[in-house]
């Protein structure tokens, strides 16, 4: 009996003991049951979410995909972002979508209760955050089209020019002048240019009239060597029907159509090329016979717009004060040669012009300027071409002849003068060309006074290296000479090398 009690106490110990273990083990089954689940469900949001986000990056694609082709495609698609965003994340927390186990998380600062005040800078700031389109920068029907090049200029001459960096002349020896042997050395960006040509839709009243116009900047002007000044090189609009053209607003001179390969700076004006850029009206008919193309131009430009001429100094310019602009024509004839690809080219031109002042000026109140002018560009082989122009004409200061002298205030006359330019240029391979050629300009000594320049000439050889992806290296060497009228002459050797980016 006492065996049997003792046993059966040993059993109610034992019972007693174990079943708060049996109790823990059962709480902790739950436990690691109910983590289980947390974990599942995690991963199943966490799966949610990646797809939500593989969805939003397939849209974004969508957007960059259409904005350069439909932009009402792209904003189609970018309003479809913005939808999966307000059902994805709600406002101040946590919402469902159209998936009840789907969520996104956002992260709200708290608004107070009652109504949010409007703030003057929220319209702004929203404007700001849109993408910028062509069509916010451009009307419907126009294009535009950027150009230009970047461009270091590297100046040394034996003797100093007028000008380093935009010469038009060697300055005399002469010993009395105190200019013998006097070096000088430049270098500039100025030459960098940008420009912009648009192109806007016809204008069906005008007969589709093609409207299109140009605008170029360099920065030649003037202002320190860290503070170039803008220029404007062309500023004009158009109108172009098929063989007919109007045009109105600064370009090149109808006269002399070409200009030398040397000397970017000023191409040569006044040592041997005539014709600069000016303000003008100008009418164009360009028709095409069988494989011959003819070319009628003429136009009214404004006078004194390069030499500012007031000879009376009364604040008015010569030419405007006369109350008519210079009148310039131009006829040309090409076709094609035995050279593949490339015309014969070769034209006349013609300018007259009016100047008038309110004191006489060596007892004339009246004067005129005249020009003729021969241009030509002749294919002698595959790489190798021949151009050039001869002039003769009488007060071209304004459009850079007679060695840049118009007008003798001494005498009253109007100073004429004969001069060009030619040379050949040889293709030697993809890589390298070289220019050779022959430059002057000759006024009538008769017409000039002491000290003025009775001639201006150069030989010079460029060279054109162009190594690809639009980059150019450029080095010329030019013999320049200039003679005075009773002093001693002035002769230049003078090198410029550039680097040229062009886009």
């Amino acid at each position: 009996m006492k065996r049997m009690l003792l046993t059966l106490l040993v059993l109610f110990a034992f019972v007693g003991l174990s079943s708060p273990n049996v109790h823990a083990q059962q709480q902790r089954s739950a436990e690691k049951a109910d983590t289980s689940d947390e974990l599942q469900s995690l991963k199943r949001r966490i799966e949610e979410l990646e797809s939500q986000n593989r969805q939003m990056i397939q849209l974004l694609n969508e957007i960059r995909g259409t904005l350069s082709s439909d932009p009402k495609a792209a904003i189609s698609a970018e309003l479809r972002v913005k939808k999966e965003e307000n059902l994805a994340v709600p406002s101040g927390g946590i919402r469902k979508d159209a998936s009840p186990t789907s969520y996104s998380r956002v992260d709200e600062p708290t608004r107070p209760a009652g109504p949010v005040p409007a703030q003057s800078g929220s319209t702004q700031s929203k404007a700001s955050s849109e993408p910028l389109r062509w069509s916010d920068l451009l009307s419907d029907g126009n294009r535009i089209k950027f150009y230009g090049l970047l461009r270091l200029d590297l100046d040394m001459d034996s003797q100093r020019p007028n000008n380093g960096q935009a010469p038009f002349f060697v300055s005399s020896e002469d010993p009395r002048l105190g200019s013998v042997e006097a070096e000088s050395y430049s270098m500039h960006p100025r030459l960098t240019r940008f420009g912009m040509d648009f192109n806007g839709p016809k204008i069906s009243a005008l007969g589709d009239a093609a409207l299109g116009g140009k605008l170029e900047l360099d920065f030649e002007n003037g202002g320190s060597e860290s503070r170039q000044i803008i220029r404007i090189r062309h500023a004009y609009l158009n109108l172009k029907w098929k063989e007919f053209s109007i045009l109105g607003g600064q370009t090149w001179d109808v006269v002399s159509p070409l200009f030398p390969t040397v000397n970017n700076d000023t191409l040569m004006w006044t040592a041997g090329n005539v014709g600069d850029r000016r303000p003008q009206f100008r009418v164009s008919y360009d028709p095409a016979i069988g494989h011959n193309q003819w070319s009628f131009a003429a136009a009214a430009g404004l006078m004194n717009a390069v030499d500012l001429q007031d000879l009376d100094n009364n604040g008015f310019r010569d030419g405007e004060e006369s109350g008519r602009p210079n009148v310039q024509a131009r006829v040309g004839y090409s076709r094609p040669l035995w050279v593949k690809d490339q015309r014969l080219s070769i034209g006349v031109s013609g300018l007259y012009g009016w100047l008038s002042t309110s004191r006489p000026i060596a007892n004339r109140t009246s004067f005129n300027t005249q020009l003729i002018n021969f241009d030509w560009t002749v294919p002698l082989a595959s790489r190798l071409l021949l151009r050039g122009e001869g002039w003769w004409g009488r007060n071209l200061s304004d459009i850079r002849g007679g060695a840049g002298q118009g007008i003798n205030v001494q005498n009253g006359r109007e100073i004429r003068g004969r001069g060009g330019w030619s040379e050949i240029g040889v293709k030697v391979s993809r890589y390298w060309a070289f220019y050779p050629g022959f430059t002057t300009d000759d006024p009538v000594d008769r017409d000039l006074s002491a000290g003025s320049r009775t001639r201006n000439r150069a030989f010079y050889f460029g060279n054109r290296i162009t190594p690809g992806g639009n980059f150019t290296i450029g080095a010329d060497y030019l013999r320049w000479r200039t003679d005075f009228l009773g002093f001693a002459k002035g002769i230049d050797n003078r090198l410029n090398i550039f680097f040229q980016y062009g886009f």
